[in-house]
């Protein structure tokens, strides 16, 4: 890479997501297995289930605030401008760097 080519793109925003949600099953699974949990521990076949159920079940409320974010920024750095095709949060050509960022 040289200077001209400029930072790397981040990952899609699927794949992010798809990346949390395996991390978040992951501490499930640790969790509910944990030794300090003492004979409340779950152990066996079914834990892996019950972890992805747990945090297939909480990922809609963990993502709608960053969803929520992300909208609002979009609002601000619209991916086709203004009316003079300009950011009119950044005042740069659109699509501007955020705009762009925020739709990969």
């Amino acid at each position: 890479m040289t200077a001209a080519d400029g930072p790397p793109a981040p990952p899609a925003l699927p794949e992010d997501l798809e990346r949390a949600h395996g991390y978040g099953v992951d501490a499930a699974l640790a969790g509910l297995q944990d030794p300090a949990l003492g004979r409340l521990r779950l152990t066996g076949p079914g834990v892996l289930q019950l972890a992805e159920a747990a945090v297939t079940s909480a990922t809609p409320f963990l993502r709608a605030p960053l969803l929520g974010r992300i909208s609002a920024a979009m609002l601000l750095h619209p991916p086709t401008g203004d009316g003079e095709e300009r950011c009119p949060t950044c005042r740069t050509e659109a699509p501007c760097p955020t705009a762009r960022t925020l739709r990969s």
